[in-house]
């Protein structure tokens, strides 16, 4: 169904004509030539599950426009009501066209739930209502797992989404009933996907990988505190079957645990012989020393689960906010005239100006560590800060520089070194390791502080 601004309709059915990974649909429309611009969509899904909707497109006279949905709509047998969505121009409250503005308010109740409070919530719906986090302990079970309530007076943080469920009074504190089965009411749109899902079998995945990790530990190493002797060992874990000591138990799903750890890591063969083998990462096959290059640093920095750590380089030079007294120099080693002979297309303050200039500067939240963290056996630790160049033909970021401090302690002043690109095998290798120590800080700050 079609909506332009002042309200008038237009409704059809729209038919499959495409088959591929993404479905395609199409509907044709005859416009009355008084019929104008078309600001908003309504959908009604026939099918008997729901529907994933990514964008929709009209070819109009006047050119094509597109509507970016990218939200699930309910099958007509859950939800009776249309979806709506609006076009991507966007407009303020009080110069929305009145053809859409009923349309609007509409969609926004839907969002907050008509304000039915007590109507459990169902899992096609998108409602998006809080309420306090009162179901964290099992206080029908025993008293003993009464747990305090989130999100009230006494603990204003964090609430959750409300799911609607029966309420319970226990030692003058309400609670909400716990699920005896499946998952807790969330937002259609934001449920996570089947595949996503899978990740969250941890205690499953522990109790597997309990058993296999010291089968491959056996296969690789010599001795448990050993490391990988050559490249050649890494290729094991990738071209070798190893046996999997895995008790097949059910799980609570119907499956076993070995058909789990069959769709988390690839498992070759007839699965009754219980063959494991590690699937080979794409840029892996592709190159076999692809995760050497400076280019896939850059892609994996950018493309990681830490990307929210760069920032733009704004102040020059670098200066850390830490004590000087304490963890020594603040100024970094990381000097105009190094960086700017890395560049080499132009100056520092240039690509400051430009914007093309990036960093990933661990430097004052791991320094303080750095001196507790070395005194433990085979443990090493820098402050790091790594600095990137914006390379706007190729849309990625080059390293240029990585600069590794530890501050001072007892027995030695404070040392700093910055590595670059290097120019022969020892440099090279240098700037290797540098890289190393400098994806170790990123992986560890965002378990530990991002995540």
């Amino acid at each position: 169904m079609l909506t332009d601004n002042d309200g008038k309709e237009l409704g059809e059915y729209a038919y499959h004509i495409k088959i591929s990974n993404e479905a395609e649909f199409n509907a044709n429309f005859n416009i009355p030539e008084d019929f104008g611009e078309v600001g908003a969509i309504s959908i009604t899904n026939e099918q008997k599950t729901e529907v994933f909707i990514k964008n929709i497109v009209l070819d109009l006279r006047s050119g094509k426009s597109e509507f970016t949905c990218n939200s699930w709509v309910a099958s007509k047998n859950d939800d009776p009501q249309p979806r709506v969505f609006f076009s991507n121009k966007s407009y303020l409250p009080s110069q929305t066209p009145k053809g859409l503005v009923k349309l609007r308010k509409d969609d926004l109740l839907q969002l907050r739930g008509y304000g039915e409070e007590q109507e459990e919530r169902k899992s096609f719906q998108r409602i998006y209502d809080y309420d306090t986090y009162d179901d964290l302990g099992d206080p029908e079970k025993s008293l003993k797992l009464l747990r305090p309530v989130l999100g009230g007076n006494e603990h204003p943080y964090p609430r959750r989404c409300r799911t609607g469920r029966e309420k319970i009074t226990i030692e003058g504190q309400t609670f909400e009933t716990r699920l005896d089965k499946g998952s807790p009411y969330v937002p259609i749109n934001e449920n996570f996907s089947k595949s996503k899902e899978a990740q969250f079998k941890f205690k499953t995945i522990y109790s597997m990988l309990h058993a296999v990790i010291p089968t491959i530990k056996e296969k690789v190493f010599a001795t448990p505190n050993s490391r990988f002797p050559f490249f050649t060992s890494i290729d094991l874990l990738y071209n070798e079957g190893i046996n999997l000591p895995v008790n097949n138990e059910y799980l609570g799903d119907g499956s076993t645990a070995l058909e789990w750890l069959h769709r988390i890591i690839k498992a070759t063969g007839d699965l009754k012989y219980k063959i494991l083998r590690f699937e080979l990462p794409e840029t892996f096959k592709r190159n076999r020393f692809s995760w050497l290059s400076d280019e896939e640093f850059g892609r994996q920095t950018l493309a990681g689960m830490n990307p929210l750590s760069i920032k733009r380089v704004t102040n020059w030079p670098i200066m850390s906010n830490l004590d000087p007294k304490i963890y020594g120099n603040p100024e970094s080693a990381l000097t105009t005239a190094l960086v700017d002979t890395q560049i080499n297309i132009m100056t520092v303050e240039e690509a400051i100006k430009e914007k093309r200039l990036f960093i990933i500067d661990y430097h004052d939240a791991l320094l303080p560590f750095v001196n507790k963290v070395r005194k433990l056996e085979n443990t090493t630790l820098y402050g790091s800060r790594t600095l990137f160049f914006l390379d706007d033909e190729q849309q990625t970021l080059k390293p240029l520089a990585i600069e590794l401090t530890r501050p001072p302690n007892d027995l030695k002043p404070q040392w700093k070194e910055v590595y670059t690109p290097g120019t022969c095998a020892t440099s090279e290798w240098l700037w290797k390791l540098a890289k190393v120590h400098a994806l170790a800080n990123d992986t560890g700050y965002h378990q530990l502080i991002s995540h």
